[in-house]
């Protein structure tokens, strides 16, 4: 039988403990070799034989029921019978508490989440042999493997078992990608590491994922792996291509974000402005236009109005595509009376508003500002650069590159533009997502440092502007074959609308409060026993949990081949001992 266990579970060397108390989610154990000195070893394996974190199985009958320990203490009676220089010398008679978390039947079939039938008082305890928590790993069945075609499923080999060599993790994408992803952990717990070794494990197959790099230390990639950069500077490899996100590629809405104008005056005319300059890009040869500008004072205000209903679908549209180069001049151009003052001149617009130019001052400054900006380059002065938007559709219909990783290392933090340029490279997604695209080859978007882009919204109170493309992939883009795996250090920063979309969680260690809240509201209720451990995770550890998992794994996950660079100042290095006193001021 495909689903018969790997080894049998109730082995009589393996017996630790027996029950002693049942509970609706967690048994108690007498547990006496919990308090031996000397470990205890099985064909070379380590049995814990009792230890906190260790995976156990109970009898239940034709089942067995898979439980971790979670607390392992003395009854007070016992307590000074672990010292061997005061007290009693009599052996000492530990008690665990095991939280229930599976149900695995006997007679063979899948593992089920949930404990479908309890064990009772008197029933034995055994250590759980390391490939029987590997096999459970691995016929955890969810709705994407039950489709695929008969033979070996195809697996990426992630991670072992704390302490064991042979005792190999393998996820299948669906697992790991199907419902999304996330990695979680504080800095320096691996989670770079993580996102290095998922995408190594990728390119070995025909594999389609987009790497955004916030911070560009995956430069080291080169196999079956296409670079580009978003920057003043190009990143590395030598390889890697400069490229711009134009912004006719954006939307009116990103626009306002970058220019940030107050909702009062500016809002309305900078709006007001971009309206005319779509209507000359239109009609270009028109009267209305005078060097690609429209000039309001004086004029007659229905040609403009006529001309605007008949080309409606462009003007109103929500494209940012016209010439950006004459919007400080058009927003000024814009500043004028709605009507003449003089009878007979309701039709025309009026005189120049000198109260609005003052208020729009600000605005124009700060448009020509941006255009003149080395840091907005990418976006306003993209000429000669190849579009990132055109290199990711090439990059779908080629066969040549498994990944390919976009960096955003040199990318301006001010001005909102890396928050900007990202949503905008996820609308592009999302949109190809709902034409269909990916129907036959899934797409995988793996987010570096997500909370950068998650959960912003730009401006003020009086004026926001939501980023909120990843978001919409993280509730919609599953039906769509688009999935989403981000990586951040601060779990609370992610909104929970898109943590509870993620079907699967790889959490490393976490110390904050608040970031460990997330991960048990974002668990289910048999995984929150596996908080309780993300505190005390070695460097390189994770807890593997989510929908598709009966179980909460920790892991240590395999070291990439190329590891990201994500190493910290060498402070020995760069701070050498002085040979000579520092003279005095």
């Amino acid at each position: 039988m495909a689903d018969s266990l790997p080894a049998y579970p109730f082995e009589a060397a393996r017996l630790i403990g027996t029950v002693i108390e049942v509970g609706p989610d967690h048994a108690r154990a007498n547990l006496p070799l919990a308090a031996s000195r000397e470990p205890q070893l099985r064909h070379g394996e380590r049995v814990g034989a009792g230890e906190v974190g260790e995976f156990v199985i109970v009898e239940a009958g034709d089942v067995g029921v898979f439980g971790r320990i979670t607390l392992v203490k003395l009854p007070d009676r016992d307590r000074f019978s672990v010292e061997t220089r005061m007290g009693s010398s009599s052996e000492a008679k530990p008690i665990g508490t095991i939280s229930l978390l599976t149900t695995i039947p006997l007679a063979g079939g899948a593992p089920m989440r949930g404990v479908t039938r309890f064990p009772r008082v008197g029933s034995r305890v055994f250590s759980v042999d390391p490939s029987l928590v590997t096999w459970i790993a691995d016929h955890a069945g969810s709705p994407g493997e039950k489709t695929a075609t008969k033979g070996r499923l195809l697996k990426l080999d992630l991670a072992n078992l704390p302490g064991s060599t042979t005792a190999v993790v393998r996820v299948t994408p669906e697992r790991l990608f199907g419902r999304h992803c996330a990695i979680l952990g504080a800095t320096g717990g691996g989670k770079s590491w993580t996102l290095a070794r998922i995408i190594e494990r990728c390119c070995l197959f025909e594999a389609k994922v987009i790497l955004i790099d916030a911070t560009g230390e995956y430069h080291g990639f080169c196999d079956r792996i296409r670079h580009l950069s978003l920057g003043s500077r190009k990143d590395r490899p030598r390889n890697c291509r400069d490229v711009a996100l134009p912004y006719t590629a954006l939307e009116e809405l990103d626009l306002f974000a970058l220019l940030r104008p107050s909702p009062g005056v500016q809002a309305p005319r900078l709006r007001s402005a971009i309206k005319s300059l779509k209507l000359a890009q239109v009609l270009p040869n028109s009267p209305l236009v005078v060097d690609g500008r429209i000039s309001k004072e004086g004029e007659l205000r229905e040609p403009f109005e006529r001309a605007c209903a008949e080309h409606a679908t462009l003007i109103d549209g929500t494209s940012a595509d016209f010439d950006i180069t004459k919007l400080a001049h058009q927003i000024e151009l814009e500043c004028v009376w709605p009507t003449g003052y003089a009878q007979g001149d309701q039709g025309r617009w009026g005189r120049k508003h000198e109260g609005d130019i003052g208020h729009c001052t600000s605005l124009i400054l700060r448009a020509e500002s941006c255009l003149s900006s080395p840091d907005l380059a990418p976006v306003f002065r993209s000429s000669g650069m190849s579009s990132v938007l055109d290199e990711i559709d090439e990059f779908l219909s080629s066969n040549r590159e498994s990944v390919l990783r976009i960096s955003l290392r040199h990318l301006a933090y001010g001005q909102n533009v890396r928050e900007v340029v990202a949503n905008g490279i996820g609308r592009h997604l999302l949109q190809r997502a709902r034409e269909g695209r990916f129907q036959e080859q899934p797409l995988v978007v793996c987010i570096d440092e997500a909370h950068q882009f998650l959960n912003k919204w730009l401006g003020d109170e009086f004026s926001r502007y939501p980023l909120d493309a990843f978001e919409l992939i993280a509730k919609e883009g599953r039906k769509y074959s688009l999935s989403v795996c981000i990586s951040t250090q601060r779990p609370r920063d992610i909104p929970d609308a898109v943590i509870g979309q993620m079907g699967t969680l790889l959490v490393h260690r976490l110390t904050n409060h608040r970031d460990q809240e997330v991960v048990e509201r974002a668990a289910g209720d048999i995984d929150r026993s596996a908080v309780a451990f993300l505190p005390s995770l070695a460097p390189g550890q994770a807890v593997l949990l989510g929908i598709d998992y009966p179980i909460p794994l920790i892991i240590q996950i395999s070291p990439p081949a190329t590891p990201p660079d994500s190493s910290g100042p060498n402070f020995q290095k760069a701070w050498k001992e002085r040979r000579t006193a520092p003279t005095a001021n």
